[in-house]
């Protein structure tokens, strides 16, 4: 029996684009079944580092609790009822951390209901933080809904449940009385050197089920400073004059010879909105950690996320943070045009931007640029500076270079939100009731004010996600090529390793094809000729035909197949 049960909902893809979404596409049961050479293209790791801080925190308190993230599962309704049954919990909380959470949360919590009808539901996460009130308005069979951060309001919320008190007097939720929603004032934030680490349920879970555990997320941080217009993090409730945070950097590291000891940890996501805080602060914070973890010797990697503005944009900070084990960082560049920077309220420049690229790769620190190509106000002009930028930076070696082609979603609780005067409909493919209500209302898609970008946008994003995704099938293919040799050697027969060399080709040149793509929509734009979509998408598709052949040899799915065929079903099968 537990205290309290806490649940991470499943993604549900609701036919737009998603800023956080995760891209969970294998369980765990199909996981452990893989050959062990194909794990390598999962990170099964997917902890909701949010709901592990209120588990430990309840922990920390003496409650029970059983936390259950569903990434990677598919529960049944009848599994999740047992489940509620079993336990018999005073509190079940469903975290919606973004979009993607929202029609499975709903169905968690009908069964949550159906299992037993007079628990204490609260439904909280990321999303609610400005949707709040109205997912309390439209989901009324939840008794709140809570929103900014979540540990004090998820203890005082079991505090009076256990004692009876009137639970509407904590601070941070939602809630329907007399007929109306209301609200119960701003949460209190937690002091973060006081607070315990997160639970680490999934990752125990993952052990036990024999699915390894290199990667671990935690954090150094919360909060941001800054201003930006497309960001709700800033309007956070409850964090007016205390906008960044820090956890003492002893902690942090004692955290991290935990995982270590404990999980094997290798790599490490920091979830911190901006590690590097501001200037001379966050420059502290984040150096003085570095050099922790270099005074106890830890070797680990890993990953976390800043601004151009951050006292970190330092040649010796880089250098030292890059010797602690940071590998890679998103930088929020955003954008290489004075107009749109200033419109954003980045609060920086395109030249320190480019100061900042430049200085990533000199220190051999590999960069993701954090890029928004398309919003309201956006120009051909603005495109032509990002396409230079991107070119004179260098930063169009990414991961995936075609994730440059972003549009900025106006989300609720942001400045851009509020300055969307006429919003379109959303595409909401595939998803129905309160779920459908509740993601129309919590952005605004807009027209472009240029309608030559808008038919831009339209061809660019189509193609550019077929290239996309085509990538994403290469490791598959690859892994087939390599199944196929090994059994081809092993019967003395020639294997195929001279297709890997056209894979790698293929996608080693991605940048410039994406660059050509930029360059000869921009050129359409602008030559002054009708049916500019229809002549882009002509002329987008023959680049990428000419790509193809240039690469492989012959278009890719011809060359999928034929790859197959001569891999045969004994690769296949592997």
């Amino acid at each position: 029996m537990a205290d309290a049960v806490l649940l991470t909902p499943r993604e549900i893809l609701t036919g737009f684009s998603s800023v956080n979404n995760q891209n969970v596409l294998i369980n765990d049961e199909e996981y452990l079944r893989l050959d062990p050479a194909m794990r390598l293209f999962y990170e099964k790791v997917r902890e909701n580092l949010g709901v592990a801080c209120i588990a430990g925190h309840l922990r920390h308190r003496g409650y029970s609790v059983t936390a259950l993230n569903l990434h990677g599962r598919n529960p049944s309704d009848e599994m999740i009822t047992d489940l509620i049954r079993r336990e018999r919990p005073v509190f079940v909380g469903i975290s919606i951390m973004y979009d993607l959470h929202i029609v499975d949360a709903v169905r968690l919590l009908r069964c949550v209901r159906a299992a037993d009808p007079s628990v204490f539901v609260a439904i909280g996460g990321a999303f609610c933080t400005y949707n709040a009130q109205l997912i309390a308005e439209l989901i009324p069979e939840a008794d709140c809904v809570a929103f900014g951060e979540g540990e004090l309001t998820a203890a005082g919320l079991m505090d009076c449940l256990a004692a009876g008190r009137d639970w509407q007097q904590v601070p941070g939720v939602y809630f329907w009385r007399d007929g109306r929603v209301r609200a119960s004032g701003p949460p209190k934030l937690p002091v973060l050197t006081e607070e315990p680490w997160p639970a680490r349920d999934m990752l125990r879970r993952h052990r036990a089920a024999g699915i390894r555990t290199p990667v671990a997320s935690t954090y150094t941080s919360r909060g941001c400073h800054a201003k930006c217009t497309f960001c709700y993090v800033p309007r956070a409730p409850g964090v007016s004059g205390n906008a960044w945070r820090v956890r003492p950097p002893e902690d942090v590291v004692d955290e991290i010879e935990f995982l270590q000891r404990e999980f094997g940890t290798r790599f490490l996501w920091f979830n911190d909105d901006n590690f590097g805080g501001a200037f001379t602060e966050g420059y502290q914070h984040a150096i003085g950690f570095a050099e922790e973890l270099l005074r106890r010797d830890i070797r680990i990697s890993f990953h976390c996320e800043f601004r151009v503005d951050t006292g970190l944009i330092d040649r010796e900070a880089l250098r030292t943070l890059r010797r602690a084990g940071m590998t890679s960082a998103l930088l929020g560049l955003e954008t290489g045009a004075p107009g749109m920077m200033k419109r954003f309220r980045k609060g920086t420049t395109v030249d320190y931007n480019f100061d900042a690229a430049r200085m990533f790769k000199q220190e051999k620190i590999e960069l993701e640029p954090g890029w928004i190509m398309i919003e309201p106000g956006t120009t051909v002009d603005e495109l032509w500076q990002n396409l230079e930028f991107i070119i004179a930076a260098d930063i169009a070696v990414s991961e995936n270079p075609f994730s440059f082609f972003s549009r900025a979603i106006a989300l609720r609780g942001t400045e851009m939100y509020d300055k969307v005067a006429d919003p379109l409909p959303p595409e909401l493919t595939g998803v129905s009731g309160v779920a459908r209500e509740v993601l129309r209302q919590a952005r605004r898609e807009y027209r472009l004010a240029d309608p030559r970008l808008e038919e831009l946008w339209t061809v660019w994003s189509e193609v550019s996600a077929e290239v996309s995704d085509r990538k994403e099938r290469l490791p598959f293919l690859a892994q087939r090529i390599v199944d196929a040799t090994r059994q081809r050697r092993a019967q003395g027969e020639e294997g195929l390793r001279p297709l890997l060399g056209l894979l790698r080709r293929w996608v080693a040149e991605l940048p410039q094809l994406m660059l050509a793509f930029l360059n000869t929509g921009l050129l359409l734009a602008e030559d002054g000729q009708g049916e500019l979509a229809k002549r882009a998408e002509a002329q987008l598709r023959e680049l990428v035909a000419v790509y193809d052949r240039r690469h492989l040899g012959l278009p890719f799915p011809e060359f999928v197949a034929d790859t197959e065929r001569r891999c045969g079903t004994r690769a296949l099968t592997g």
